[in-house]
């Protein structure tokens, strides 16, 4: 078994206080295969914006964070609506499923069949899982980006697509350059120095999130 397929791989990580979400997860030892997750958690109502990158070395390790992590993190905020801070908790996917089953929750079909879509993706290539998963959190986007209340999971496999869709996204061009302090001229050279200047590669998750923000 992929030792990224078990909750207690991640509950490792997070007793041992690795901050998943704010840094690169592991070394980069081949930064053309980084992929890059931005996960956003927006609830109007609790006044509650949490934003974050986070770069993985390939696609299963991306997978593990997002059904074994985010995932959990994001739907058990969801569920448990008196709480006003997130919250892990700390449990298998089966016993978790088995919690969202009884919370009677409106959206608990959802959330199950989320969990149980990308426990099939585990025995796919890594190039088909990381299509699959590409996939799946676009249609999870579509499904969570409600009026009040936000989900949502990107995936980037070069840091030139996020630049493509910071651009894309941006209606007055101008404010944007403003707002990250980068050119579009500036931003598209960074991406591209991150493949070969090893200072930038350690540094760059941090200017996502310091800079660019949630792109959603």
């Amino acid at each position: 078994m992929c030792k990224y397929n078990h909750y207690s791989y991640w509950e490792n990580l997070l007793a041992n206080k690795k901050d998943l979400w704010k840094s690169s997860f592991v070394p980069i030892a081949a930064a053309r295969e980084t992929i890059f997750v931005n996960t956003v958690i927006i609830d109007y109502q609790r006044d509650t914006f949490d934003n974050n990158w986070a770069c993985y070395p390939d696609a299963k390790s991306l997978l593990g964070f997002v059904q074994y992590v985010q995932l959990p993190l994001a739907f058990f905020y969801t569920l448990n609506l008196s709480d006003e801070a997130l919250a892990f908790p700390v449990c298998s996917s089966y016993e978790f499923i088995e919690h969202i089953r009884n919370s009677g929750s409106l959206y608990a079909q959802a959330m199950e069949a989320a969990i149980l879509e990308l426990s099939t993706f585990w025995d796919l290539d890594n190039a088909v899982c990381l299509e699959k998963l590409k996939d799946f959190c676009q249609r999870f986007n579509v499904f969570w980006g409600k009026d009040t209340y936000i989900l949502n999971i990107g995936v980037f496999t070069s840091t030139f697509e996020i630049a493509r869709c910071l651009l894309d996204k941006s209606e007055f061009p101008e404010v944007m350059e403003e707002d990250i302090g980068l050119t579009a001229v500036q931003l598209y050279d960074m991406c591209d120095n991150f493949y070969h200047d090893q200072f930038l590669q350690k540094n760059f998750v941090n200017i996502l999130n310091h800079k660019i923000g949630c792109v959603i």
